[in-house]
């Protein structure tokens, strides 16, 4: 063999050397991928960052800028950091310390933070728009219920889930196309009970004074409140004031449905004579 042959030999190897693709490296699964798995195969506790938590999911809102830290006290390092209003899944709660609770974010865990910096919260967003008919004693009215957005509440802590209901109702004394503003708390109001308001402005002077009625609703027993009315003049107390609804959407339908049911000939008055149907 020549030097010539041996040379052009020892380059064709290099090149395709070169141009070889190389061997796939393993992926490393995503931070908390394992803890996870155990979750969702129903495990009852999971060690996260070597300390045994009790599982508990759930989605909360920070309370304000806070450390997440490697254990469960504050003797331990900080590994990262969450935000004001930033939304954090939880893991479970420490056993070593209930008060601190293991969390994740976007499916990586993050450590461990104090529960009073944590607040539950619900998603009310709906993904397609709801409607029906309601049909009262001389009236009927079809409803459009829809999902418009969130809204951060004073201090940011959490946020509203907000809807538009649009109502088209007749009678024999006329008829009236009307919209209404409603609206979900997403974190607890008081004793795990979050806040279902609706205003109708078209009912009153539709400025200051307009028709608001409130509801609680206990996402996890599925009860539903009747709280009360602004404007006693248009609008009476409903003849079954608690209801069992198992779903945010169910809740939202049957506050509409109550409401509506509700009004006295004055808030109908109200509504025609300010309709130009």
């Amino acid at each position: 063999m020549t030097i010539h042959t041996t040379l052009t030999s020892l380059i064709l190897v290099l090149i395709m050397a070169t141009i070889a693709p190389a061997p796939a490296l393993a992926q490393d699964a995503p931070p908390g991928a394992s803890v996870q798995a155990d979750i969702d195969a129903g495990a009852k506790s999971v060690k996260v960052m070597d300390f045994t938590v009790s599982v508990g999911p759930g989605s909360y809102a920070v309370k304000t800028d806070s450390n997440v830290r490697k254990g469960p006290g504050k003797k331990h390092a900080r590994v990262a950091g969450v935000a004001e209003g930033e939304r954090v899944q939880v893991i479970g709660i420490a056993e070593v310390d209930k008060e601190w609770f293991a969390i994740s974010r976007a499916g990586e865990t993050l450590g461990f933070i104090h529960s009073s910096l944590l607040i539950p919260v619900v998603d009310g967003a709906l993904e397609e728009e709801m409607r029906g008919v309601v049909m009262l004693k001389g009236t009927a009215c079809d409803y459009r219920l829809r999902f418009e957005g969130k809204s951060p509440v004073q201090g940011g802590e959490f946020e509203t889930s907000d809807y538009e209901v649009r109502f088209r109702c007749a009678s024999q004394d006329g008829a009236a196309i009307f919209y209404a503003h409603m609206f979900f708390t997403e974190a607890t109001i008081s004793r795990g009970r979050h806040q279902i308001a609706i205003d109708v402005r078209s009912i009153g002077d539709g400025l200051e004074k307009y028709l608001t009625s409130n509801f609680y609703y206990h996402p996890k027993t599925g009860k539903l409140t009747f709280d009360g009315h602004t404007l006693a003049k248009y609008a009476t107390p409903p003849e079954q004031t608690e209801f069992i609804m198992p779903t945010i959407a169910e809740a939202l339908v049957q506050v509409m449905t109550t409401v509506i049911s509700t009004w006295t000939p004055a808030a109908w008055e109200s509504l025609f004579s300010k309709s130009d149907q």
